[in-house]
């Protein structure tokens, strides 16, 4: 990981030892291949043609694509992008679940250059230890916040095994793997909210950009935009699930999405997504798809045109040509 900005890696023992006192209290599915039933999205235009698998794809542009899934995991998250040269995942769903790992086995994951846990919640970094024991990953996110759960306790004891690097990002930090561009939104500082205090980053793909806020919500969202924070993205994944707490009108009015996923469980106890997120999202013309209603969702992009792949549903849209280049 080539490193942007000026923070570093921070030590393990300086971390452990900033969690000893929660330590010492906590001791006492398949990848299902998006079938030809399932949806097929391009943001520029819709086309005909097909691939080996009869899928309708891009078409072809000289170089490599990137591959982003954002795994139907119940009510939780994880999200992979799978590049050509970096791979990366975001959040490892939740605790009383086992999908994560065969997700990824059958995505071809072999390793993992960044594993980013947006915030201590169980249904976040759920299944952390079984991804740590699964595969060698070089460096691992956390926000810094700690919990007194026996899955926080147990993540920490599967990083520290694992050897991998670890590092609390914050605001203003920006990082390149392979050929992806990572930039660090979100938080400034931690506070006593977990949810305010999520990892949020902006990942690039040549002119096409994702937003991730993990369970940020307003006052998180607010936050990144009075800093004048780069937001602008053409998919942009809805905070804390599509709750009403978060993808406030001001924050989508920065970051203007062309498309906005969601994950939550079918018939949650939260009731996620709420009505009023989904209002917000709709009411600027933007293409909503979540886990529930669709399943594993795919988005495919050569770093000029995208696509979004569903598990299921028959929805369809079309974009016109000539979509602006992100700037940076």
């Amino acid at each position: 990981m080539e490193a942007m900005a000026s923070g570093q890696f921070r030590p393990w023992g300086q971390w452990l030892s900033g969690l000893a006192a929660c330590l010492l209290v906590l001791s006492g599915c398949d990848v299902r291949s998006l079938s030809e039933s399932g949806t097929s999205v391009d943001v520029t235009e819709v086309r005909t043609d097909s691939r080996s698998d009869g899928q309708p794809r891009i078409t072809d542009v000289p170089g490599s694509e990137l591959e982003v899934y954002y795994f139907d995991v119940g009510q939780g998250d994880a999200t992979l992008l799978a590049g050509p040269d970096f791979t990366i995942l975001i959040d490892a769903g939740r605790h009383n679940r086992r999908e994560v790992v065969p997700y990824l086995q059958q995505a071809g994951v072999e390793s993992i250059d960044l594993l980013i846990g947006t915030h201590p919640h169980a249904d976040h970094i759920g299944q952390f230890p079984q991804v740590l024991e699964s595969f060698v990953v070089q460096d691992v996110w956390l926000c810094g916040n700690s919990s007194n759960t026996l899955t926080f306790a147990r993540t920490v004891d599967a990083i520290a095994e694992s050897g991998a690097g670890y590092h609390e990002p914050r605001a203003g930090e920006a990082y390149r793997i392979g050929s992806s561009y990572i930039e660090v939104l979100h938080p400034t500082e931690l506070t006593s909210n977990l949810n305010d205090s999520s990892v949020s980053v902006r990942i690039t793909f040549g002119e096409i950009a994702f937003l991730f806020t993990g369970d940020a919500e307003e006052n998180g969202e607010w936050e990144m935009v009075e800093r004048g924070m780069p937001l602008n993205a053409q998919i942009l994944k809805m905070g804390h699930h599509g709750s009403r707490t978060s993808s406030h009108s001001g924050f989508l009015g920065a970051v203007r999405p062309k498309v906005a996923i969601y994950s939550c469980g079918i018939d949650n106890s939260y009731g996620h997504p709420h009505q009023e997120a989904l209002d917000r999202v709709h009411g600027m013309g933007v293409e909503v798809f979540g886990t529930d209603r669709h399943g594993t969702i795919q988005v495919v992009t050569d770093g000029k045109h995208f696509e979004v792949y569903t598990e299921r549903g028959e929805q369809r849209i079309a974009r016109q040509p000539g979509e602006p280049a992100l700037t940076r």
